[in-house]
């Protein structure tokens, strides 16, 4: 196929994060993956994206502060000559939205409702619940090669997500309060509150629950690859869960909520999958999972980032046809 000029942009306030990003950042971590697989295939890729930033792309950094309007007049004012496509990853679709020349794909990676042209969800379930069945759907992926393989576990629960309530922190506490065993929770206080007044005094209660922070790097794949299993209790519409198959390419089985995506990525295991948190906590005291070979070669088969590319560019290619 011929080489395609396309613009990447990801500025998401308040929280516009660097890519690749450090210890948070899932859509950044996804946007980062799919802009250097590009550029590896030939492309000609510019991204827009917070200052700090590192690409193999050309880089324009967005400055700091700017919103919807802002962001769309900013790149528009910067916007090279010749782009064959944009992608706007932005949680408003602040380009997705102006009716632009260019075709403009837009990629919601919350489960919000954008009136756009070209609408990509990261879940059959998001494109059903927030876009009527409009658009198309690509799930995340990563390179497995950048995860660390270990069927040597430890006798640790694990969570890593933002700390609110919807993510589900309670019944992670739950779990491990009574199923007795041993829990690392990490990730970034996001409900200040909820953490002073439920989560810390119950901390301190049991020596078994440990804080650690939000982590990334050597630290985060020592959590997946060792942990005995990850807890995903998720309450919300989770229009994916990267962490999900962050923890399977690392062989470390997931116990989680059916909802929002959880019943697509786990499709290969229903058996990880639970309707209440009874349910997880019986799974988690039985603890009988799938081998971790076969867990890591589940998300080698589904859930990279070069299918994730590949499906992006015959998205692209659907979209410039339209115009």
């Amino acid at each position: 196929m011929r080489r395609l000029k396309i613009v990447q942009v990801i500025s998401n306030i308040p929280d516009a994060g660097r890519i690749p990003p450090t210890n948070q950042g899932g859509t950044e971590k996804v946007v980062y993956e799919l802009t250097e697989e590009l550029v590896r295939r030939g492309h000609d890729v510019t991204i827009f994206a917070a200052r700090g930033s590192r690409s193999s792309a050309r880089l324009i950094p967005i400055p700091a502060g700017l919103r919807d309007e802002g962001i769309a007049r900013f790149v528009l004012s910067r916007m090279p000559q010749g782009v064959d496509i944009i992608h706007d990853h932005t949680f408003s679709s602040a380009l997705g939205r102006r009716q632009l020349r260019i075709p403009t794909v837009c990629t919601l990676h919350l489960p919000v409702k954008q009136r756009v042209k070209h609408p990509v969800y990261v879940s059959k379930r998001a494109q059903i619940v927030m876009g009527k069945s409009r658009g198309d759907y690509v799930y995340n992926g990563v390179k497995p090669s950048e995860y660390e393989f270990s069927s040597d576990k430890r006798s640790f629960l694990l969570f890593i997500g933002r700390i609110l309530r919807e993510k589900g922190i309670l019944h992670a506490i739950e779990i491990a309060e009574r199923t007795n065993k041993k829990l690392i929770i990490a990730g970034p206080i996001k409900d200040r509150e909820l953490f002073r007044k439920e989560i810390a005094p119950r901390i301190r209660r049991n020596p078994r629950i440990h804080y650690v922070g939000p982590v990334g790097g050597s630290k985060k794949q020592l959590l997946l690859k060792r942990a005995s299993c990850l807890l995903f209790p998720t309450l919300w519409e989770e229009p994916f869960g990267l962490v999900m198959i962050e923890a399977m390419a690392c062989g470390t089985p997931v116990i989680a909520l059916n909802n929002g995506a959880v019943s697509e990525v786990l499709a290969g295991f229903p058996q990880l999958i639970c309707r209440s948190v009874p349910e997880m906590i019986r799974k988690v005291n039985v603890g009988k999972y799938p081998s971790p070979e076969v867990l890591r070669r589940y998300v080698t088969e589904r859930f990279t980032t070069s299918k994730m590319t590949s499906k992006y560019i015959q998205i692209y290619l659907k979209a410039m046809r339209s115009r």
